[in-house]
């Protein structure tokens, strides 16, 4: 299936259109195609014999001043790599600035190839008026057909599709290409986004006040997270709103379309968030729900497949998983592998802090988050090497069923954090970040600009 890329163009009422590059990093060719499904069977056979997630590609993105914010990272289908992020311009992608007005806050959708050349960017602006117009991406999925669904909020104003948007929250889908097909607005932020293989779509966020989700029958919250699921066609489907107030932090789909969603919740009289883990049916009723009691956290990532449910994210405090006290006086990573049924099946406390976890289609689980140097995980690593404090980046990858090391890597730096962590089918695992020190993913060390850089990395099975 070969991927034809599209020249820029504008739209009416936009301050930018949406921007179409093609393209690679530093170094290669510009292409006016994708690949070739002759090259794209040549890259399928070589995944398959590598090994220990050795780095594959780096690529880096930088906006003006301090503006980078990496939001998302998803694999489609042919294991391509999709990101989505926030910035100012004027912006850098690789060694190449996109040639766009300055000042303006933009949403980036971006596409590469498994080997990291750059297919596609496409920018999202509103129009120039009095105050301040912003828009900003929040979530992003990609559909079985490698389209793609993206959240965020905006000002007003923008224009997709030839419909013009009312100011506030939104939700898009665009095709392989990155041109949009369609857009609507919503009645409350959506900060997490899910789409199982019947096309049904599943939105995550924190709900106050009265909201009405197009059924006629508003619910209401108070920092209550929630859960809505539309069909194909747009039409609600069903809306779950938890008892408890929290913040939502991740969504995860399991095989059969039920649903895991993570976060932190206040759990009376303390005024702290607490780690939980929920499992919602595929009809949008609550199964089961998980709290790290004791602690004082949040669970950020979540991933589920083969009848298991891992969740990732950091605690002080002790909690209890599967009889054992798990005690942390200072922030501590953590990573808990549960059945679908809710039981406890393995855990580990990695790292300082931060979380991010994904499965891929076979018996891996991949993890990765920030560590201080000389922490020892427990794993039969030993001290690991890097700065003081919280600023280092680790990734390793565990087997789903046991929990056992496969590999790990670690990258040092004084200040680098990772964001958003995705798995292709094939094992493979993409990372972004920003750092604001120099840190080397791989190949090479990277030297931050003033401010946030953000950081793409590939790296192999």
């Amino acid at each position: 299936m070969p991927r034809v890329t599209k020249r820029a163009h504008l739209r009416p009422g936009l301050l930018l259109a949406m921007v179409v590059l093609a393209g690679c990093g530093v170094g290669d060719e510009l292409v006016s195609e994708g690949i070739s499904p002759k090259e794209r069977s040549a890259e399928d056979e070589s995944r398959y014999n590598d090994a220990k997630g050795e780095t594959r590609w780096v690529n880096t993105v930088r906006s003006s001043g301090d503006t980078d914010a990496p939001v998302a990272i998803a694999h489609d289908s042919w294991g391509n790599v999709l990101t989505l992020s926030n910035h100012r311009t004027p912006i850098h992608f690789g060694g190449d600035p996109l040639d766009t007005p300055p000042g303006a806050s933009v949403l980036a959708v971006s596409k590469y190839t498994p080997h990291g050349r750059r297919m596609w960017v496409r920018l999202l602006a509103v129009p120039a008026s009095a105050g301040s117009p912003y828009v900003r991406g929040l979530a992003l999925a990609v559909e079985k057909h490698d389209t793609v669904l993206l959240t965020g909020v905006q000002s007003g104003g923008l224009e997709l599709s030839g419909h013009v948007l009312a100011p506030g929250a939104f939700l898009a889908r665009l095709d392989e290409d990155g041109e949009t097909l369609w857009a609507r607005s919503l009645p409350t932020t959506a900060t997490e986004l899910a789409v199982n293989t019947r096309g049904h779509i599943t939105l995550a966020g924190s709900l106050t006040g009265r909201v009405d989700f197009g059924n006629g029958q508003p619910v209401t919250g108070a920092n209550n997270p929630y859960l809505v699921q539309y069909d194909t066609r747009g039409a609600l489907r069903w809306v779950f709103v938890d008892a408890s107030r929290g913040v939502p932090m991740d969504l995860a789909q399991d095989d059969a379309g039920d649903l895991y969603l993570a976060g932190g919740r206040f759990v009376p009289p303390s005024p702290l968030l607490t780690p939980f883990l929920s499992r919602v049916s595929s009809e949008g009723t609550l199964q089961w729900t998980r709290q790290l009691a004791g602690a004082t956290g949040v669970a950020m990532s979540v991933a589920a497949h083969g009848g298991q449910v891992v969740v990732s994210g950091y605690f002080t405090g002790t909690f209890v998983f599967r009889g054992q006290e798990l005690s942390a006086s200072n922030s501590r990573g953590f990573a808990l592998d549960y059945g679908s049924d809710g039981e406890g099946r393995w855990g580990f406390l990695l790292g300082s802090t931060w979380g991010l976890v994904e499965m891929d289609q076979g018996s891996g689980v991949v993890v990765a988050g920030r560590y201080t140097g000389g922490e020892d995980f427990g794993l039969g690593l030993g001290a690991l090497e890097g700065y003081p404090g919280a600023t280092n980046v680790y990734v390793l990858r565990l087997q789903r069923p046991t929990g056992k090391l496969q590999w790990s890597h670690t990258y040092p730096s004084a200040l680098a954090q990772p964001v958003d962590l995705s798995v292709s089918r094939w094992g493979e695992s993409a990372l972004t970040g920003t750092f604001r020190a120099t840190v080397d993913f791989g190949t090479g060390p990277l030297s931050p600009m003033p401010g946030a850089n953000t950081f793409l990395l590939q790296l192999k099975r």
